[in-house]
């Protein structure tokens, strides 16, 4: 069901879906077009196709009366831009008519300790102070940079620096946040924000310029 949505300053439209449906249910809440029943009913997992189902119901749920293109695995749609992000059980999206967007979710978890030191620098593992809910926001920022560049040949901790993780607040409030990508000599820079939403932090965002 959607749980919450929000018009963020830049006309961005931004908002989850909680993945407790089954997938028969969640077929009755979409209209699905051949192209969404051709990619759903080729996946061989069901939580894949609950997550494809819940993103389906979540446009309908806000208005957004499109198809979900895919350039390889990178969503598009034919009006507008689109990003989308699954955790455990929330379905998130963000849509822009005018730009790019990025959004990352993730669960909060341990488990981000495991990749810490190969994803992020030196100086963004002493900011985090052992904080999970920064590291995972560190992660949700990188992979949202990832996400606009659009480019496979990215170094998490090299190349994509995140600052100002503190501003991201313990609520729904967002935080805002500085990021930037450098890749052979140029630098490109990335307004963020952060938010938490049960057991989830989020980051999306854009290019800046």
């Amino acid at each position: 069901m959607l749980i919450y949505k929000s018009i963020l300053p830049d006309h961005s439209l931004l908002a989850f879906w909680k993945m407790d449906e089954t997938e028969e249910q969640l077929r009755a809440m979409c209209y699905l077009r051949d192209e969404d029943l051709c990619r759903i009913d080729n996946c061989k997992a069901t939580k894949r196709r609950i997550e494809l189902l819940s993103v389906r119901a979540l446009l309908k749920a806000v208005g957004i009366n499109q198809t979900i293109h895919y350039n390889d695995s990178k969503p598009y749609l034919d009006n507008g831009y689109i990003s989308i992000s699954h955790s455990p059980d929330i379905a998130a999206i963000i849509y822009n008519p005018d730009h790019p967007v990025g959004i990352d979710i993730e669960k909060i978890s341990p488990r981000i300790q495991r990749i810490a030191t190969r994803a992020f620098s030196d100086e963004e593992i002493a900011a985090a102070n052992g904080d999970l809910e920064k590291l995972t926001i560190l992660w949700n920022c990188k992979e949202c940079v990832f996400k606009l560049a659009n480019d496979e040949g990215i170094d998490f901790r090299e190349m994509i620096k995140v600052k100002n993780i503190s501003l991201a607040e313990r609520s729904r409030s967002e935080g805002l946040i500085e990021a930037t990508l450098t890749k052979s000599g140029k630098t490109q820079h990335f307004s963020l924000s952060a938010m938490k939403i049960e057991g989830n932090t989020v980051v999306c965002g854009r290019l800046d310029g």
